[in-house]
């Protein structure tokens, strides 16, 4: 009978109640049809990265408003057309980053046959203002050897570790199938579980004693007291003092001290 292969570009829901599937009647501009891309969802949103198919290889994005079932192209391509790719969603303040490691890379242009087994993340950016990031490039142009890296591979599974604020990467396939872990440590794009909006207020005495008010988000990650640290001229001055949690968005302190700077 042969074999032939299909790609789609359906929407389905899985009733976890029920456990019945349902198709969703979408409308707006859809991806092309395809497989080995990467979806993940947030806050109402499904999106939709790279892929293939049987006329063309993707490094596009595409968002479904799940709500209203709507599809837009999100115009943000990154890289080379890749598939096969691992992806992961990641907690972050203020906005989400997903990562995307690795899968088969259309380099050269020459198609589907003769993508090659990438090394590189992506990191996308959820926040107001959408966008790609390529955390990996200014690293392997310094002093990160490639001897570091993880052989480019594609179908690997990939996992956060948010007490170690690390991504970790297990197996794969590269013309065999592989069994080896890595890690990478991602502090450095993830950030700490807060954020910081504005101080209040933003200049006081160099003799310290100024009530301070903090505004951010995330701050019940610290519950009770905390410690604010002041710093200047490139970090080469520091001082600290003791602050109070007082919600998830606000820290009061009184400024030290820094007399001695100048």
């Amino acid at each position: 009978m042969g074999y032939q292969r299909r790609a789609f570009n359906d929407v389905w829901t899985l009733n976890l109640d029920s456990n019945r599937w349902i198709e969703l009647t979408c409308h707006g501009n859809p991806p092309a049809p395809r497989s080995g891309h990467a979806a993940f969802h947030k806050e109402g949103y499904m999106f939709v990265f790279g892929g293939w198919n049987g006329e063309a290889q993707f490094n596009d994005l595409f968002m479904l408003d799940i709500e209203n079932k709507d599809w837009s192209d999100l115009d943000l391509s990154f890289s080379v057309p890749r598939w096969n790719m691992a992806s992961h969603l990641v907690e972050a303040i203020p906005s989400w980053r997903c990562f995307i490691f690795g899968g088969s890379a259309d380099r050269m242009s020459e198609g589907r046959s003769m993508g090659s087994f990438d090394t590189r993340i992506g990191v996308l950016e959820l926040g107001e203002e959408r966008r790609w990031m390529s955390p990996m490039a200014a690293e392997e142009k310094g002093k990160t050897s490639t001897s570091t890296l993880p052989p480019g591979r594609e179908h690997t599974a990939m996992c956060y570790d948010s007490e170690e604020c690390r991504l970790i990467m297990f197996g794969g396939w590269a013309n065999k199938w592989l069994d080896d872990c890595w890690q990478i440590n991602v502090s450095s794009i993830v950030g700490p579980p807060y954020a910081i909006v504005k101080v209040d207020p933003p200049l006081g005495p160099v003799s310290g004693g100024q009530k301070v008010r903090i505004y951010g988000i995330g701050f019940s990650s610290t519950q009770g007291m905390c410690v604010v640290k002041f710093s200047a001229a490139g970090n080469r001055h520091s001082a600290e003092a003791q602050g109070t949690v007082v919600n998830d968005e606000l820290v009061e302190c009184v400024t030290p001290n820094v007399a001695h700077w100048a």
